[in-house]
């Protein structure tokens, strides 16, 4: 975007399709959106004091910008809506409270204009994975991050992080499942990036987050504190605000237009069950139980009847064998099972 026609659009000479060029270019890209509030902000202090007649909230702004009552009335829709985003960016700025999102008390999942740096991050991905672990089927591990924050890994889990996190943010890449008890610092956000499409932004908490890529979808439970969801789609960025004991589904993958899915659960501990060594399946069907088993046990599972792949499982498990388990599924649903190589056959009884 050429700097004159942007100039012509702040000091309030561009007619009608100028303006529309330049806001559908706002409308693009976060920094597109901020570049020009800024420049909005620079035009309007040097313009103060010729600009004082007794205009109040948002009129005075909307005058300032140059945005009159009739060229708005006859703008096509995608003019008045990059308008309202680069008019709420300006309100931001000018007002000294641009910050992570806007109405984050609001239970609408919205678009919003976000720092900067946390933008970025999302966006681009930026992080240097010095260090990375994974955890193998039938296998758990503990590890410490370089903030001090605490992380369990599930089976078949994969986190990468840099050896020492930046002075703005501090960045985790995670695929599969973990637990999190991260040490609480305002002034530096934690980004956990999945491969499911969606980041977690949190400031101090305790959440699991359940990413795996071959699973139909991807749950974050709250338990202690405040997270962020956001996705970047290709309208620009979705968030919602998770409370204590809520639970956010996830559908789609990257780039996925499907919103987030806020639900409440009557046991949302049960979704942590396995950092105590429980398996907790809650009319569980089968298609989803065999991976959960798989990671659990190391091994692989073929169901040849497809027609027991929605029989629902309801069973709590500790310490009991892959045997055990199955004996038991056996007894009490229409599943049979057998046993060889180290792989795990289902059919109908």
């Amino acid at each position: 975007m050429k700097k004159a026609l942007l100039i012509k659009y702040v000091s309030d000479q561009a007619d009608s399709k100028e303006m529309e060029q330049v806001l559908e270019w706002a409308s693009k890209d976060v920094r597109n959106a901020e570049y020009l509030a800024r420049l909005q902000s620079v035009w309007v202090c040097s313009n103060i004091a010729e600009k004082m007649e007794p205009r109040d909230g948002f009129e005075k702004l909307r005058y300032s910008i140059g945005v009159k009552e009739s060229k708005r009335r006859t703008m096509h829709k995608l003019l008045r809506t990059a308008l309202s985003s680069a008019a709420v960016i300006l309100i931001l700025l000018l007002t000294g409270i641009s910050g992570w999102y806007i109405g984050k008390n609001s239970a609408v999942e919205s678009s919003y204009s976000i720092d900067r740096a946390v933008a970025e991050q999302i966006k681009f991905r930026k992080i240097k994975p010095a260090k990375e672990f994974y955890t193998n089927k039938g296998v758990k591990a503990r590890l410490v991050l370089p903030d001090s924050s605490v992380v369990i890994l599930n089976s078949d889990t994969k986190i990468s992080y840099p050896e020492e996190f930046g002075d703005e943010l501090r960045v985790v890449n995670l695929s599969g499942e973990a637990y999190f008890d991260v040490v609480k610092n305002p002034m530096k956000p934690m980004i956990v990036h999945t491969t499911r499409g969606f980041s977690v932004k949190v400031l101090g908490t305790k959440f699991n987050v359940k990413a795996y890529e071959d699973d139909s979808k991807a749950e974050t439970t709250l338990y202690s504190g405040e997270i962020d969801l956001i996705r970047e789609t290709e309208i620009g960025y979705k968030y919602t605000s998770v409370a204590p004991n809520q639970t956010v589904v996830v559908s789609g993958g990257v780039m996925s237009q499907e919103p987030f899915k806020k639900i409440e659960k009557e046991s949302p501990k049960d979704d942590i069950a396995w950092v105590q060594g429980k398996i907790i399946f809650d009319e569980t069907p089968v298609y989803e139980v065999v991976k959960i088993l798989g990671r659990w046990h190391g091994c692989d599972f073929v169901i040849k009847d497809n027609s027991i792949s929605n029989v629902k499982i309801t069973a709590t498990f500790n310490s009991e064998s892959l045997v055990q388990i199955m004996d038991l599924i056996q007894m009490t649903s229409l599943v049979r099972y057998t046993i060889k190589d180290k792989v795990v056959y289902l059919s109908s009884k």
